[in-house]
């Protein structure tokens, strides 16, 4: 039994950003994003949440009771946070592509429309976060979804009593090329299998039957 409690790693801080689709895959984990990325700002502390879930189906056969082989029906890579700033990529996310605009010149009145017909809204996702364990030690991890929409909400509640939260919940699509459906860029290097020379970089791909 190997037990390494040097490898145990705790998300210290860190933020979901958007961008428009096909924005590009980042450098590294470290390199601040570029400006066509936009952070969500300040969420809750439970910070964010990865969902991965992959159905299948065993065949089954007349001679045996177990089975041959397993044929996958679906997959599903999801990303959720509950965010605490109530400001426009919020909000936009929030209302499926909801954008404010000003009733008139110099007003500073903000105006915007929910519609009653559901549309998609695709944007670049990508998840930072960081591990400080000294001075010396500190771990980055970025990860990217090059193609995602919001795929569910939660009630936002408004009370005197706790600020405006936005629970929302992201779902990674297909990709436009390729079986890669996002990826995980660090400078970990607890994530090699062997004793590593640098940071890594990990590709969560799209199941194909």
């Amino acid at each position: 039994m190997a037990l390494s409690p040097t490898l145990v790693r705790v998300p210290g801080t860190g933020e979901l950003s958007l961008a428009p689709p096909g924005t590009p895959e980042p450098p590294d984990p470290t390199t601040p994003l570029p400006a066509a990325w936009t952070g969500l700002g300040l969420s809750t502390e439970d910070g964010v949440t990865i969902r991965r879930a992959v159905e299948r189906t065993g065949t089954t056969h007349w001679q045996q009771t177990t089975p041959a082989r397993f044929i996958y029906t679906s997959q599903e890579f999801g990303v959720s946070s509950v965010f605490q700033e109530t400001k426009a990529v919020v909000l936009g996310a929030y209302f499926g592509g909801m954008v404010f605009a000003e009733t008139a010149a110099g007003s500073k009145r903000y105006r915007a429309e929910i519609s009653s017909v559901p549309k998609g809204d695709e944007r670049a996702l990508c998840v930072d976060w960081v591990d400080q364990i000294s001075a010396t030690e500190i771990y980055h991890h970025r990860l990217y979804v090059p193609r995602a929409e919001v795929s569910e909400t939660q009630d936002a509640q408004w009370t005197r009593t706790q600020e405006a939260r936005w629970g929302i919940s992201f779902a990674a699509l297909a990709p436009a090329s390729g079986t890669t459906l996002a990826v995980w860029l660090t400078d970990d290097p607890a994530v090699l299998l062997a004793p590593p020379s640098g940071g890594g970089t990990l590709a969560i791909e799209e199941t194909t039957q």
